[in-house]
């Protein structure tokens, strides 16, 4: 029995014979392509949860200056 390991890459889901074959193609113009459009689809859903999280902080902050103020009040 022999044992050996896929080289697939992800974005042609290709399988390459060596490791070689497979850094040759991640060298090539379409595979570093598709790593900066993978790269800038990620940022952007990062960017996004982000700005999701600050909203929630900014409505948070505002809550708590008017308890504070409201406190202060009385």
């Amino acid at each position: 029995m022999e044992i050996s390991t896929s080289l697939i890459c992800p974005c042609n889901k290709k399988l390459y014979k060596s490791e070689q074959c497979l850094k040759a193609h991640r060298k090539t113009q379409s595979h570093q392509f598709w790593e900066k459009t993978n790269e800038q689809k990620d940022i952007s859903i990062k960017i996004n949860k982000l700005e999701i999280e600050n909203g929630h902080l900014r409505r948070l902050n505002i809550l708590l200056m008017e308890r504070i103020q409201a406190l202060e009040n009385k």
